[in-house]
């Protein structure tokens, strides 16, 4: 079997007080050079002062391949890539026109939218390979000999030794990882950081597949956890050991898609076992070049450093005081005065004008703050393709680790999903009160009146999520499981079928002139439904109820 590279990990703390991963967000890079480099980020719930985070891995990293990125990265690759479900009006024959001016809801659209030597073998049987410290984090990497009967009693034992907080039930989950032949990653927070100072963190290790160790998540994930990948390469990435998922677009809501986009993919992963990805972008990084370190963010850099150094801690806290890592330089490398605490002159850095940088703030801030995140843009811009997928478990789905391979025969997919609504206008109706249809990117249509407006169909609820479902591997187009095409057709023609025909007026009124296309006139138009297209954006599909 390959190796792989692992990522994710859980969250391990007092049960007293458990720390519960709200979501993942994970890039995986492979480098062609038999490495892959992980980018990890998980939100989480409870306190930070007592976690551990565990990750087992194929290879113990030397110093310079665990490195501390940015949530910041994580924020703007997610929004640059969120899928967007857009719904363009166009007119279709003529209205009447009332004299007070007609008026309809406006378009929905939305955008569903972070080593040391190795050592001889313990007394205790567990091997330390490496260690040091990353940001606010102490990381060390453990094997456990072979001479151990019990490899997972025997790491449990050393952890908890060591000052991480393990669960009654993480022998068992880290067993399997452990009889394999893997390395145990360990992270705490170093004494005195907080949970500002938690940030995700880069891995460069030996691997030819990436994978997430799920199983060891399951630990205390949430019910229904998002977990959304990004895989960077040569070609698109498919799952290779689960399902992929193509939604029933009847299910989403395309008035305004945030209300229901996450419940879809619920219901798919559920229809797929728990065992199944949404490939929501396939294509070329081209379009994310610049979108993580952006040219304003260097041209501000360079301002900033361009500054005499009296006058660079004011800047930097008006640009970088929200950037992860920028608490910690303040802390660090500004010199406070008495009574006076970094929040406080974070919060309002005009406030207390006496406040002097040290010599080091500097290098300290692109070390912490900007580097992060230009790591993460270097890594997309190495790779010409990127593909992005997202699923939704729980704990009890958590028994199959995803691996992730690559098919260069596989189609691009785009993230721009559109849909056009059509009035049918004639004599006896205005532009409010016509009937109306909507054309489905994949030919379906959905048929309403104006009762119905804003209001998707609550019978497509009993629709199957997935339209398809299929398995795919490194070549070809795979191999459909499951085909709901036919009955998810014919459950919307009963629905139109079912769509009563709005009542006309009585004529008297003027009528919209027709242009060459059949539609009303521009200013009619403007009046009617308004000019653009309304775009309601979701800041995370993670997380669902």
């Amino acid at each position: 079997m390959p190796r792989v590279a692992s990522a994710c990990g859980g969250f391990f703390c007092s049960t007293a007080q458990p720390v519960n991963q709200a979501a993942e967000r994970i890039v995986f890079a492979n480098n062609g050079d038999g490495t892959v480099t992980a980018v990890i980020e998980i939100q989480y719930q409870g306190p930070s002062e007592s976690f551990s985070w565990l990750l087992p891995i194929s290879s113990v990293p030397a110093g310079d391949q665990i490195a501390v990125a940015s949530n910041v990265a994580f924020q703007r690759l997610q929004a640059a890539t969120n899928p967007q479900y857009t719904l363009n009006t166009r007119v279709e024959g003529t209205c009447d026109v009332q004299e007070s001016g007609d008026s309809a809801s406006p378009n929905g659209g939305f955008a569903s939218g972070n080593g040391g030597p190795t050592l001889a073998p313990g007394r205790d049987g567990v091997t330390v390979e490496g260690g040091g410290v990353v940001g606010s984090f102490e990381w060390t990497v453990i094997s456990v000999g072979d001479a151990a009967t019990d490899p997972a009693a025997t790491a449990v034992e050393w952890l908890a030794n060591n000052g991480y907080d393990v669960p009654a039930g993480a022998p068992g989950l880290l067993g399997p990882y452990l009889e394999d032949g893997m390395y145990l990653l360990a992270l705490k927070l170093k004494k005195g950081a907080d949970a500002g100072s938690i940030r995700p963190i880069v891995l460069t290790y030996e691997a030819e597949q990436p994978m997430i160790p799920i199983k060891l998540t399951a630990v205390a994930a949430n019910d229904d956890m998002g977990v959304l990948a990004f895989v960077l390469g040569d070609s698109r990435a498919v799952p290779q050991n689960y399902n992929s998922l193509e939604l029933n677009e009847a299910r989403i809501n395309w008035f305004n898609a945030a209300t229901n986009y996450n419940q879809v993919v619920v219901a798919a992963a559920n229809d797929a076992g728990g065992h199944g990805f949404v490939t929501e972008l396939a294509g070329t990084t081209t379009t994310l070049a610049s979108a993580i370190w952006t040219p304003s963010d260097e041209q501000r850099w360079s301002e900033l450093r361009a500054l005499p150094p009296d006058a660079q801690y004011r800047y930097a806290a008006g640009v970088f005081a929200g950037y992860d890592g920028f608490r910690d330089v303040l802390r660090d490398h500004v010199v406070l005065p008495v009574g006076v605490t970094a929040e406080q002159v974070q919060q309002c850095p005009e406030c207390f004008p006496e406040v002097q940088p040290d010599a080091d703030f500097l290098s300290a801030l692109e070390a912490n703050v900007v580097e992060p995140i230009r790591l993460v843009q270097a890594l997309i811009n190495a790779h010409p393709q990127v593909t992005r997928l997202y699923t939704t478990l729980s704990a009890a789905e958590m028994t199959v680790d995803p691996v992730f391979t690559f098919n260069p025969d596989l189609p691009a997919v785009s993230n721009l999903h559109r849909a056009d609504r059509v009035i049918e206008c004639r004599r006896g109706y205005y532009v409010s009160t016509a009937p109306w249809r909507i054309e489905l990117p994949s030919g379906g249509v959905v048929r309403g009146g104006p009762s119905d407006v804003g209001v998707w169909p609550s019978a497509f609820d009993a629709q199957p999520a997935n339209q398809r479902i299929s398995r795919q591997g490194e070549s070809g187009a795979g191999r459909v499981l499951e085909d709901n095409t036919a009955s998810i057709e014919a459950s919307v023609s009963d629905y139109n079928a079912s769509v009563p025909t709005p009542p006309t007026h009585s004529s008297g009124g003027c009528s919209f002139g027709g242009g060459a296309s059949g539609g009303v006139g521009l200013a009619a138009l403007a009046l009617a439904w308004g000019l653009g297209r309304r775009r309601v954006t979701r800041a995370s599909p993670h997380r669902r109820r």
